[in-house]
């Protein structure tokens, strides 16, 4: 057999629809003495299906559900009191996801998603920067509770949100990247995720910005080949997001996630 070079795979969440009444009762029966709900379920199934991924992450746009209920002062996503945070479902949630796979990230929709507006502050940037920060403050919670770090779900580059969560345990993945501001992204993280698609757009970018890692969607050998003759392959990641039938997803992505040689 020719020898190759495994790339590992990094997953940016799994989104996991409503189940049947039915399978959610049986799951329940199975947890019990355990705190658990639908948002749980989700949690746990979009980790079931990510066996061989490097960088596990549970979680996805579906989570903003429970993250919405974290913050105080809100009424049906309108501020209208003083802004604060209730940690204690998140921290659990991590928790959860520790217990489940101790190396997994979770998963969160960026701020932005979650649709938020202002009734109180009267000033949009002061308003911005202050769901900013207690996102950093949610997240430092649900690190603390043990989950290792987080992926920000976004459907758009913004200039707060990047400056004040972006990091090297806060990873921003844009959802539709052919739209995303990558330039303003790679001002603030030097991970640069491009569909497989999309390969000849890294050259010019890299170029232009300190690029540490190459993360290619859905990609096939080819393609990481391909990127193989841009960067060291100690520099590529093989990533995924699965909007929906996920059972196969992540085992054929790495499945396909090496480099012939």
């Amino acid at each position: 057999m020719a020898r190759r070079t495994t790339i590992p795979v990094r997953s940016f969440g799994s989104e996991v629809g409503t189940p049947a009444v039915k399978e959610l009762a049986e799951w329940l029966k199975e947890k019990r003495g355990v705190e658990a709900d639908l948002t749980t379920y989700r949690l746990e199934r979009s980790l079931d299906a990510q066996a061989g991924v490097a960088v596990p992450a549970a979680g996805g746009v579906f989570y903003g559900e429970r993250l919405s209920g974290a913050f105080l002062g809100m009424e049906e996503g309108v501020l209208v009191g003083e802004p604060g945070i209730d940690a204690a479902a998140v921290a659990e949630d991590a928790r959860f996801v520790r217990k489940k796979q101790k190396d997994a990230w979770i998963a969160l929709p960026a701020p932005h998603m979650l649709g938020f507006c202002d009734a109180c502050m009267g000033d949009e940037e002061e308003f911005s920067e202050t769901i900013a920060d207690l996102y950093a403050r949610l997240m430092r919670e649900m690190r603390d509770a043990g989950v290792q770090a987080h992926v920000l779900v976004a459907e758009e580059a913004d200039a707060i949100e990047l400056e004040m969560l972006a990091g090297r345990k806060v990873l921003f993945f844009p959802r539709n990247p052919e739209t995303f501001d990558m330039e303003l992204l790679l001002e603030y993280q030097g991970v640069l995720v491009l569909p497989a698609a999309a390969l000849d757009r890294a050259p010019d970018l890299m170029e232009r910005f300190r690029v540490r890692k190459l993360v290619l969607l859905d990609a096939e050998g080819r393609d990481l080949a391909a990127a193989a003759e841009l960067a060291d392959p100690d520099m590529l990641e093989a990533g995924g997001y699965c909007e929906d039938s996920c059972p196969d997803y992540w085992q054929s992505l790495v499945d396909r996630a090496f480099i012939p040689r």
